[in-house]
């Protein structure tokens, strides 16, 4: 497939399934956070995932993903609170 072919699918799928028309550069972006997210342990999966050659773009994702990963911790934490109140 040429470029503008995959541009084109990837919108267009993601379009029609999440109701959101994402780039690729994106779809290549949150498969790396979501790989970091999922496999936290193995901070290195996203980078043979996407073939990164510079340990820091890994790492931005990774650190993403810590943060997400934090956030929703932290939100189970204050719905277990309010339950108990």
């Amino acid at each position: 497939m040429k470029d503008g072919s995959i541009r084109e699918v990837i919108s267009a799928t993601t379009l029609a399934t999440v109701g959101v028309n994402v780039s690729p550069h994106l779809f290549r972006t949150s498969a790396a956070s979501t790989v970091a997210t999922r496999g936290g342990e193995n901070p290195h999966l996203a980078s043979a995932l996407l073939h990164h050659t510079h340990p820091s773009i890994t790492n931005a994702h990774y650190n993403r993903a810590t943060s997400l990963t934090a956030a929703e911790s932290f939100r189970q934490i204050v719905r277990q609170y309010e339950k108990n109140d």
